[in-house]
């Protein structure tokens, strides 16, 4: 479909490139149903077209006309539709060669082109006008027909004669004239016979038209008194026969008193068109005559008058048109202020009204009228900010908006109007997922738990959270096999945190700290409020240990406890803890329950290390269990004990009784170490002894001034056995022992003690003929001993008791060689060689 531009001009900005392409994109969107796409490519087109870049023709006037009538926007639709049928192309169109007209059935030949479709028709086929503005029929009789429904709606009928009548006379169309007689009688007077015509036009259409002739032809006041029943008279006209005649009908019922007849045929007349402002005014104001006029008995038809009076009211008070329509009435145009105070005074009214017959029905507060109209007004203020493009596709200009209420009638309007309400709800949802503050109030107050969210703005919270209780106990009982409400559940821990904050700012502490839990135990975030909730932790605890004779600890530390998962950063409470857990580590071990004592001074220095009595008493409690494990005396207890001491010590290096407990365990653990053969390590262990030794300490005796080798050989020393009767074996493991301590350093006797402990192992050896280890042990004898005589005389048996094998020869030899003189670097197997011994 081609779009006519003359003039062209470059895209430079403040022009859109290619109108006709432009406009293909917008049929093609409104075609797929995207309308709010399409108005946006129009618009554009409009202002290229004020700055002369594009023209704005026919086809796009009509196509706006039918966007407006979509929205219900008659007078904007009546607008377009007219420029739509005035427009022409310029200059010469006529036929200069021989054309077929557009319908393929036709033979004729044509001689105008449609000024909308760029179609060549016949006169069977077309009308042209004698301003030169031609139609083809199927153009023209869409844009007349829409023209006079709209104008009808509009209220626009007496400006649309004209425009009838230019195409009836002289274009002589057929629709033209149909729609003239059915619309003015008296103009289509002087065009002729028309039965033949208003027979071929459309029976709904002509319907529509005669009874709107009908009812111009009555008073307003005989036509509210034709449209009351009367008994007896089943003739005269009802809203069931002509809908037209409702809003008078309805309007005869409420000045005669029958209010609740009158609210149910005003609804039916919203139903035919519920986003008409003047339709939602009648039944707003119905509803509530027959919720405050006191002649309905029934209590539940009044509140379902009143909840429909509510939603009414909060789209009308929320109206432009409203406004405009009051301007129009009182003569005089209306300053912002003064709307504000009127809709002001109406509001608090009805409030007023609502809040008395809540009182008088004795209803909840969640489930009251009142609240319903906060929740609606809410709603319907703050819903144009996000409502644009959900309207857009109607080309609204956002004369109204709504709320909850509205919305639940529109979805029992049925049909697209429910769409539309399914479109409001994610447009919100959208815009609250996009991060969208407004979005985020709209989608919680359009849930259905948006009356507490009114409640909690309003700060009562004690309602909605006892409300939300009731019903969370309700539906366990109903429906014990579902899951929990993810809705109430959010906003009850949202009443129960707003609450907990109430309650810090009135000094109610310990209330506090409970409503703070129970909103954690829902999943609300405290981020951000670590300050607030340790304080008054720290004030709950306080007032716990100052307003009693015996403070009760144990309640003390566990409050704290509590506050402390919530603040966890919070560094004055970590602090009162730690206090507290020292008294009840100290008020515990009282009572000998040393484990428990420990485990509250670990938990007290652990949040506040730079707590000194923790720290002491901490140091004591592992102190006592260390020595616990050393007196058990396995392996993995005396593990168990170092660790926990030098814990301590890292803690306080110069806590004695903890140095006095583990110098003597690295003093022992470095002997055996040694005997081990880990020399560095038994050295390194000696020296971590001695630097935790104090020599004014009787339990440190065992360290002298001289180097760690010498007191491990001392201690060594000091632990060797001394067998009464000794055999092999246990000479064996004497002398090994003997040789590890000269590995270390050389004391005195310790030479003496090995000669004697060798030759006792040398007479053994002897007795059982095993002379040539006999031999080879006196090799290796020290030779600073005392009395060697008994290992003299054991080797000289030893060598004349042994065969005289060749073998035996070469050590006969070598034992006279070692009887002139010893060898002194050989090293016997059973004794280290160290720099220091004198003997080698």
């Amino acid at each position: 479909m081609a779009h006519t531009v003359w003039g062209g001009a470059e895209d430079d900005g403040a022009t859109v490139g290619d109108p006709s392409a432009l406009f293909e994109q917008a049929v093609i969107a409104y075609a797929q149903g995207r309308f709010a796409i399409t108005i946006s490519h129009l618009r554009r087109l409009e202002r290229a077209a004020e700055a002369g870049h594009a023209v704005v023709d026919a086809r796009h006037a009509a196509l706006r006309g039918a966007l407006a009538a979509r929205a219900q926007n008659w007078t904007e639709c009546c607008d377009w539709y007219e420029r739509a049928l005035t427009f022409s192309l310029p200059g010469d169109h006529a036929c200069q060669q021989t054309l077929c007209c557009f319908d393929e059935d036709c033979s004729g030949f044509a001689g105008d082109l449609c000024g909308q479709c760029d179609r060549w028709f016949c006169s069977e086929h077309g009308a042209k006008r004698d301003d030169g503005v031609a139609r083809c029929g199927p153009c023209l009789d869409v844009a007349l027909h829409n023209l006079v429904q709209a104008a009808i709606l509009a209220d626009r009928a007496g400006t649309l004669v004209e425009t009838l009548a230019s195409w009836a006379r002289t274009a002589d169309w057929d629709t033209a004239k149909a729609l003239l007689a059915c619309l003015a009688p008296e103009a289509a007077a002087d065009l002729g016979e028309q039965a033949g015509v208003l027979d071929s036009f459309a029976p709904d259409r002509r319907a529509a038209l005669l009874l709107y002739r009908a009812s111009r032809t009555l008073h307003p006041t005989d036509l509210e008194r034709a449209c009351v029943p009367e008994p007896d008279a089943p003739d005269e006209p009802s809203s069931s026969t002509y809908e037209w005649l409702r809003p008078w009908q309805a309007r005869g019922l409420s000045r005669t008193g029958r209010h609740t007849e009158a609210w149910r045929l005003q609804y039916e007349e919203w139903l035919a068109r519920p986003l008409d402002t003047a339709a939602v005014h009648a039944l707003a104001l119905t509803a509530l005559r027959v919720f405050a006029g006191g002649t309905e008995p029934d209590h539940r038809v009044r509140e379902e008058a009143a909840r429909q009076a509510i939603a009414c009211w909060a789209m009308v008070l929320h109206s432009v048109s409203y406004w405009w329509e009051l301007e129009r009435h009182s003569g005089r145009s209306l300053k912002a202020d003064e709307r504000k105070a009127a809709s002001d005074a109406l509001t608090e009214r009805i409030r007023q009204a609502l809040r008395d017959d809540d009182r008088t029905a004795d209803r909840p507060t969640a489930d009251g009228l009142e609240l319903a109209w906060e929740v609606e007004l809410a709603v319907a203020q703050n819903l144009p900010e996000i409502r644009m493009d959900v309207l857009m596709p109607l080309d609204s200009e956002y004369d109204f908006s709504f709320g909850p209420g509205f919305l639940d009638l529109l979805s029992s309007a049925g049909g697209r109007w429910k769409e539309l309400v399914a479109d409001v709800h994610s447009a919100v949802s959208e815009a609250s997922g996009e991060g969208d503050e407004v979005g985020g109030r709209l989608e919680g107050l359009l849930s259905p738990e948006g009356h507490y969210l009114t409640l909690l703005e309003f700060g009562r919270f004690d309602d909605v959270i006892a409300g939300l209780e009731a019903e969370g106990t309700a539906r366990h009982d109903v429906e014990e096999s579902t899951g929990p409400l993810q809705g109430p559940l959010r906003v009850l821990g949202a009443a129960l945190f707003a609450r907990a904050r109430s309650h810090v700012e009135a000094r109610r502490w310990s209330a506090a700290i409970r409503d703070f839990e129970e909103a954690a135990a829902l999943g609300v975030s405290l981020t951000g409020h670590e300050e607030e909730i340790g304080r008054a932790g720290v004030c709950a605890g306080f007032a716990l240990s100052r307003n009693r004779t015996k403070v009760d600890w144990q309640a003390y530390v566990g409050l704290l406890e509590r506050v402390l998962v919530m603040a966890p950063r919070h560094e004055q409470l970590k602090r009162d803890l730690a206090a507290g857990c020292v008294r009840l580590g100290e008020q515990v071990s009282q009572r000998n329950e040393h484990d428990e004592a420990r485990v509250r001074f670990a938990r007290a220095y652990e949040l506040d290390p730079s707590n000194e009595s923790a720290v002491a008493a901490l140091n004591a409690a592992e102190t006592r269990k260390a020595e616990h494990f050393l007196k058990d005396r396995s392996a993995s207890g005396r593990t168990s004990a170092v660790t926990a001491l030098r814990a301590v010590l890292d803690r306080d290096a110069d806590f004695r009784p903890a140095r006095r407990v583990l110098a003597p365990v690295l003093y022992e653990r470095s002997l055996v170490t040694a005997l081990r053969g880990d020399r560095a390590e038994a050295l390194r262990l000696m020296q971590e002894a001695r630097l935790l030794s104090d020599v004014s300490d009787d339990g440190f005796r065992h360290f002298g001034e001289e180097s760690p080798e010498y007191d491990i050989a001392r201690g060594l020393f000091e632990r060797v056995p001394s067998p009464q009767e000794p055999d092999e074996e246990e000479l064996r493991e004497v002398l090994t022992m003997l040789t590890v301590v000269r590995s270390y350093a050389v004391l005195p006797d310790l030479s003496d003690i090995q000669v004697r402990l060798l030759a006792d192992l040398t007479e053994i050896l002897c007795e059982e003929g095993r002379y040539d280890e006999v031999i080879a042990l006196a090799r290796g004898c020290p030779s600073d001993g005392g009395d060697r005589s008994r290992l003299d005389a054991a080797v000289a048996e030893a060598r004349t008791c042994r065969r005289p094998t060749r073998g035996a020869r070469t050590d006969a030899c070598s034992d006279r060689r070692a009887g002139r003189g010893r060898n002194t670097v050989r090293q016997l197997p059973l004794f280290g060689l160290h720099e220091d011994d004198q003997l080698w």
